[in-house]
């Protein structure tokens, strides 16, 4: 076998990595300035127990995609299910719930998320980071795989669906079945709509142009609002409860403890709470 000694093997660059060398660049070059940026600080230490104690580098990891294709699989299932056991008009009104709980959600998840007095919070100071991260690398959900993207819900879809199944009896009840399959696909189009935000070439994709003129995915001009220093607009991955969210930000209460409870709250018990007022919506207008 004769091989050509002027051939070159072109190994793909692992995006996690690169990344995580810019991110201790970043950490240099505010040591050398002198910046006190909370988030480069927590940065600057290893995390422990993979952050569970404390937050840290890494941050930007590869993700398993396993857990993403069989929870894909499963949430589809029951979607499936749901239809069969009621009919395509009811999981269609339920998926338009799905879309506005999960944006809901969002917002809360975010300002969470986005509060530097979260990052060290054992558990949840992780997340925070990677998060608060996101505005120093605002492209970092374009250049990893889509797929790591999606993994970074792994943890938290296992845990929904877990507490689902134990405590909403979803096998019997379809309407608790339906949004309990939504929930996670509509994570999973949220983290598409996120870094759909951040990718330039989806300007002139017709398909996503549609959805967003049709308030089905955040705008670029409402993103980037949040991308500018405070970052305290537009939290919502999707927009559609932009305008709710921004009023009980601004209007209601900043209280990290507030939003911190409403986000475990809704992210615990979202899927009954979606399933009754869907069956209450459904029944007034006389179609389950």
């Amino acid at each position: 076998m004769c091989i050509n000694p002027t051939a070159t093997i072109t190994i793909k660059a692992d995006p996690n990595a690169i990344l995580e060398r810019k991110v201790q660049e970043l950490i240099t070059k505010a040591r050398e300035t002198k910046d006190d940026d909370p988030v480069l600080k927590v940065a600057s230490k290893p995390k422990l127990y993979d952050g569970a104690l404390r937050a840290g580098t890494p941050i930007y990891v590869a993700r398993s995609h396993i857990p993403v294709f069989l929870l894909v699989a499963a949430c589809t299932s029951l979607v499936a299910w749901s239809i069969y056991d009621t009919n395509l008009a009811i999981v269609a009104c339920c998926v338009a719930g799905a879309l506005v709980g999960y944006d809901m959600l969002s917002g809360f998840l975010h300002i969470v998320f986005d509060n530097p007095d979260n990052l060290y919070i054992p558990i949840l100071g992780q997340p925070c980071l990677e998060f608060q991260m996101h505005h120093h690398f605002p492209t970092d959900l374009v250049q990893r795989d889509f797929l790591d993207v999606c993994g970074d819900l792994n943890l938290v879809g296992l845990v929904v669906s877990v507490f689902t199944i134990l405590a909403f009896d979803p096998i019997n009840d379809p309407l608790v079945r339906c949004m309990g399959g939504l929930k996670m696909l509509m994570a999973y189009y949220g983290q598409f709509s996120h870094r759909s935000a951040h990718t330039p070439s989806t300007v002139n994709n017709k398909f996503i142009s549609g959805l967003r003129s049709a308030g089905l995915m955040i705008p670029l001009e409402k993103h980037r609002s949040h991308h500018r220093p405070p970052h305290d607009m537009d939290f919502c991955l999707v927009g559609v409860c932009n305008p709710l969210i921004n009023f009980l930000y601004h209007k209601v209460t900043r209280n990290r403890f507030f939003w911190m409870i409403g986000f475990f709250a809704y992210g615990l018990m979202g899927v009954k709470v979606e399933a009754m007022v869907m069956e209450k919506i459904l029944t007034v207008v006389g179609m389950y």
